[in-house]
């Protein structure tokens, strides 16, 4: 690790709206470190797609994706292709180096580490810090950073010093494993080959024929790791029923007739065909199959990382948990039905509140979501009549959304629902006081027991008018058990 190195932070806690001026100052601030240290080009070492704060598939809306960055110069014929200056060992330019570092500080944006031959570095940290250092003592840069705002404070190292990386083995992707690759497509008549040009990004090739593997083998990105799998099925309703039933992270990987593969996430609802548009095709030409993500659970028939041109193998891919990677275990180990704990982190007006999970590992995006039907069982007017924000909860889970990162909840569902019991004991004819609720236009919603409403339709209400908060007497008229509806209308007026 070279002599001299500084963290920088800001001043205080960094609110959401000013996010994009803190990024700014660091930009800036590593700027000047930069020229101080004569680096005008950078290294990218260790790159990533969304970062290690997120494994959404979008990014932030102020997160420059790399894409715009480094534009593709290559054709795209066989779908879509990484941007091309972005992967491990790509030489760029300082100014895009700091563009990279300003969506790394805009968090969900791609992540990696920069670098000169001279051992000047920047690394984004994950708590609105950077680390930066060299040869140099960088006094001027370091005086200049904290006139900005900033505190610049020496440190031994950076937590991302490349000497402290995991990594696992990394066989090369060299001839014999192309000769390999051809053995399994004629044995099988094809294979899936998976590229991962940085981590956390995938591309697709189904090699069918020794030409077609010649043709893959031009599109790959430098430095990338491949690992090649058996072919797609087109036996779609097999996949259909491991994707129902499946209880790891996994990616389902498609091919439409004439089409590339993609992939996104699998979750047990792409399974179902009881909606109106089934994610998973079924047809001729349709392919399709499920591809691990835990490393665990990944089994290739072949893997390996492209080397350089000399043949020698550079790329490192660390394999260091991140907390996207805590985030994904833990979505995936959720099931419906789980009991989970939890504080309300914030509100959205009459939609719901964000909860963060006590399974929470650290402290981003809360990804417990409690909406406003699941909250109690009886009316309410408020949500912080309910909900307020830090309130301890017990909540059931609904379901877990792994694209959006979002664990359903429901509190009412741990309570007995005292609806049917009380609808079942009614009798049309019944009399019994109760409280006017809500005003609508066809009608007057009256409570007649907690967590029970029944509407008063305005065909019944013969010119009489309520306001919420009356107490009147109503009159059972009739129960629709499955609809789960009572019918009332106010009883004769003494």
């Amino acid at each position: 690790m070279p002599p001299f190195t500084y963290r920088l932070t800001p001043a205080g806690a960094v609110p959401f709206a000013v996010r994009e001026q803190v990024a700014e100052a660091f930009v800036a601030a590593a700027r000047r470190f930069a020229r101080e240290a004569g680096a005008d080009r950078l290294t990218i070492d260790n790159p990533m797609a969304r970062g290690f704060f997120s494994f959404r598939s979008r990014s932030a809306p102020s997160a420059p994706e790399p894409a715009g960055l480094f534009p593709t110069d290559r054709p795209g014929s066989t779908g879509p292709l990484p941007p091309s200056g972005y992967h491990d060992g790509a030489h760029v330019p300082l100014d895009t180096g700091l563009e990279l570092l300003r969506a790394m500080l805009l968090r969900e944006g791609p992540w990696c580490r920069l670098h000169t031959d001279g051992g000047f570095f920047l690394h984004a940290g994950e708590r609105h810090d950077v680390y930066i250092g060299g040869a140099g003592p960088y006094a001027e840069a370091a005086a200049h950073a904290r006139r900005s705002g900033l505190t610049a404070e020496p440190v031994e190292r950076s937590p991302y010093d490349p000497a402290l990386d995991e990594t696992d083995p990394q066989p090369p992707a060299d001839a014999a494993f192309w000769t390999a690759v051809h053995r399994l497509v004629a044995e099988r008549g094809g294979v899936l080959v998976e590229e991962r040009y940085v981590a956390g990004a995938h591309r697709w090739h189904r090699p069918t024929t020794a030409a077609e593997i010649t043709r893959v083998r031009e599109l790959l990105t430098p430095r990338a790791r491949l690992a090649v799998w058996p072919d797609l099925t087109d036996d779609t309703e097999a996949v259909r029923a491991a994707v129902l039933c499946s209880e790891r992270l996994e990616l389902l990987v498609q091919q439409h007739p004439d089409g590339i593969p993609w992939a996104r996430l699998a979750e047990p609802w792409m399974g179902r065909t009881d909606i109106a548009y089934w994610r998973i095709g079924s047809g001729p030409g349709h392919r399709a199959g499920l591809v691990p993500l835990a490393p665990a659970d990944r089994r290739p028939l072949l893997a390996g990382v492209l080397p350089d041109a000399d043949g020698v193998v550079r790329a490192r891919w660390r394999t260091n948990p991140t907390p996207a990677d805590e985030r994904r275990t833990l979505l995936g180990a959720l099931r419906t039905g789980d009991v989970v704990t939890g504080t309300v982190a914030s509100g959205l007006d009459d939609v719901g509140v964000h909860v963060h999970l006590d399974l929470e590992h650290e402290r981003g995006w809360p990804l417990g979501f409690l909406r406003v039907p699941e909250m109690s069982w009886e009316y309410f007017e408020d949500l912080d009549e309910v909900a307020p924000i830090g309130r301890r909860i017990r909540a059931e889970v609904l379901h877990v959304d792994l694209e959006r990162e979002r664990v359903g909840l429901s509190a009412k569902a741990l309570r007995p629902d005292p609806w049917r019991p009380f609808a079942e004991a009614l009798r049309v004819g019944d009399t019994f006081p109760g409280t006017v609720t809500k005003i609508i236009p066809f009608g007057v919603f009256v409570r007649i027991a907690p967590g029970v409403e029944g509407l008063v339709h305005e065909t019944e209400l013969s010119g009489r008018t309520f306001e919420a908060g009356d107490d009147v007497r109503v009159t059972l008229l009739a129960v629709d058990l499955e609809r789960r509806r009572i019918s009332l209308s106010p009883a004769p007026e003494a």
